[in-house]
């Protein structure tokens, strides 16, 4: 969610063994959904491309045969001799292959990425300084050495304040989208509340995240006119 962002004055994505970004509709820029994982190494290239469609083991690209010369050679596991590779399975993968309609939706993003990114941030500084004394709520810092290409507006409520709740229900009253944040305590999630885990501390940080925080949005088309609004009722609620 962090693309066009920097860190010591490299951009995201141009550093470490592999970087993801997600093109889903809220973010930076998008194809309508999917994502790209980037790695400079040819050898983890090839393990992202078999996870990519289903697990392959065969390295062939589309519309290509019998690259390796040895198509009919294998005898792996199992599977009878001279099993043909392009339908051997090495381990378990997806079918995560963008189509040329989403790529072609990407390439004109591509073009507007930097103003969506200014924008972004544009409105996301501006919305800091409005809010920046109210006391009840824990605002958003860059990391030191960043300069963020910020995804959304992220607001704690401190101790004492009304329920997020009461927040978020205000505010969509008043026509102002809101999110909660994806992350915080994930084991009290349904879906992982039995996993087999191990935890370190109590937790007390993703708790408050879990029942404290919420998104509002810096998308590019929020005018300062949009901004000043938001800033206006979100001071409202914290004052009621």
């Amino acid at each position: 969610d962090a693309l066009g962002a920097t860190y010591n004055e490299k951009k995201v994505g141009t550093f470490g063994d592999l970087s993801t970004f997600s093109f889903y509709p809220a973010h930076q820029m998008t194809m309508g959904e999917g994502g790209m994982v980037v790695t400079k190494s040819p050898r983890i290239k090839k393990i992202v491309e078999s996870f990519r469609d289903w697990g392959r083991d065969c390295w062939c690209l589309p519309g290509c045969d019998n690259t390796c010369f040895k198509r009919f050679e294998h005898k792996l596991g199992d599977l009878p001799e001279g099993y043909d590779h392009k339908y051997i399975y090495s381990h378990i993968g997806y079918n995560m292959k963008a189509t040329e309609m989403q790529a072609s939706i990407g390439l004109s993003q591509i073009e507007r990425l930097e103003f969506f990114i200014a924008k972004r941030r544009s409105n996301w500084t501006l919305l800091r300084q409005k809010l920046e004394n109210v006391d009840g709520f824990i605002l958003p810092i860059a990391t030191l050495n960043s300069n963020p290409s910020w995804f959304g507006f992220a607001i704690t409520l401190k101790s004492g304040m009304p329920p997020r709740n009461y927040f978020t229900r205000k505010l969509e009253e008043y026509g102002i989208g809101t999110r909660l944040l994806f992350g915080g305590n994930a084991l009290r999630q349904p879906a992982y509340k039995n996993i087999e885990s191990r935890t370190y501390g109590d937790l007390t940080n993703s708790d408050v995240v879990t029942e404290n925080t919420f998104w509002v949005g810096v998308y590019p088309g929020i005018t300062d006119e949009m901004i000043e609004y938001m800033a206006e009722k979100l001071i409202e609620i914290a004052n009621s």
